[in-house]
């Protein structure tokens, strides 16, 4: 992300990535809890997994990713 974003935006793409993956995170919680409360941990457990698992299948099917290089 860090690559493909020009120079003059960087601190606010950077600062974004982090509010989401950091910020918004605690707000799941109460939802993850009321998730378990109907469902059980082994189902919401079993879908965060699935999840997961197709995030990655996603990541390997990606062709961008993949060949992803630092800049020399």
């Amino acid at each position: 992300m860090q690559i493909r974003t020009d120079p003059a935006c960087l601190g606010r793409v950077t600062s974004v990535a982090t509010f989401f993956s950091l910020g918004v995170a605690p707000l799941t919680f109460p939802v993850t809890g009321a998730a378990v409360g109907l469902w059980g941990a082994a189902r919401v457990f079993g879908f965060s997994a699935a999840v997961c698992a197709v995030g990655a299948v996603y990541g390997l099917c990606s062709q961008g990713l993949r060949r992803a290089e630092l800049p020399r």
